[in-house]
């Protein structure tokens, strides 16, 4: 690619260095928690759904194949809304999905949504709760549901990490034990929920993940300089080592929330 430099690269926003690799940005739990997505929220080929934050594409696209679902996937980033229908027309090209660039505030859909999923970007928000807000007044009608991973503390996560996160990622990363994590779906039902401890991965595992997804663009995009490919390679490096350092420290959910129009924010539902 003619105008990628190694400043280039290093400038790139998070999502948007997402989407020119075309890193398939999975929720906590990968296929496993988009497995669980799909059954305990009762999805199959008459649901329409709506991705938030869909990245590349990756989550909206794989509950299509298991579920034979319509939906939309809405990002803001350009880079990563190209790649996404990229990745559509390779790998789930009969799939009635589509992908556009859209701001999730300001997005009204042509026809409600019956799921819309967030992953685990909910936090990427500056007000989570005004998200679950859009979701009742402009993406759902009657009932809906929201599908969502959370992390949550388990042990204060050291300073450092905290601001060497925030530096990768463009985020303050969820430093909030579980309660007050879930507090922001307090209007909502809780149809399912698996608590899960995250194993970090070996350094040989790290290794080979960057190496296939760098490999992958390079080969693609004809690139031959190895500056270029180190640049690539150690940022995706250090993107997965940040998140493989902070697994210590938190635990996730794999979430399915409900809403009724006729109960909603009500709760007549104990909690255990």
């Amino acid at each position: 690619m003619k105008n990628l430099s190694v400043r280039g690269i290093k400038e790139l926003s998070y999502t948007s260095f997402l989407g020119l690799i075309n890193q398939w940005n999975v929720p906590p739990g990968a296929y496993e928690t988009i497995n669980k997505w799909v059954t305990f929220s009762n999805m199959d080929k008459n649901s329409h759904l709506l991705e938030i934050a869909t990245t590349t594409g990756f989550s909206l696209r794989e509950a299509s194949i298991l579920s034979g679902c319509s939906g939309v996937g809405i990002d803001i980033s350009e880079d990563s809304i190209k790649t996404a229908k990229l990745n559509k027309e390779r790998y789930q090209s009969n799939s009635k999905i589509e992908y556009i660039v859209h701001d999730a505030y300001k997005y009204v859909p042509k026809k409600p949504f019956s799921h819309v999923i967030i992953g685990a970007a909910l936090r990427f928000f500056d007000e989570p709760e005004k998200v679950i807000e859009k979701c009742v007044k402009d993406f759902w009608e009657s009932e809906g549901y929201l599908l969502s991973c959370e992390f949550y503390i388990v042990e204060d996560i050291p300073q450092p990490l905290v601001e060497k996160a925030y530096e990768v990622f463009g985020i303050h990363i969820t430093q909030v034990p579980y309660k007050d994590v879930m507090s922001v779906y307090e209007g909502l039902e809780l149809i399912y929920e698996d608590r899960k401890k995250p194993i970090p991965e070996t350094e040989k595992e790290l290794q080979y993940y960057c190496k296939c997804t760098i490999d992958r663009f390079v080969r693609e995009k004809g690139i031959k300089d190895e500056g270029i490919y180190r640049a690539l390679f150690d940022r995706l490096y250090l993107i997965k080592k940040t998140s493989n350092d902070l697994r210590e420290f938190q635990n996730y959910n794999i979430l399915v929330h409900r809403y009724r129009k006729d109960l909603f924010p009500n709760r007549y539902v104990e909690l255990f």
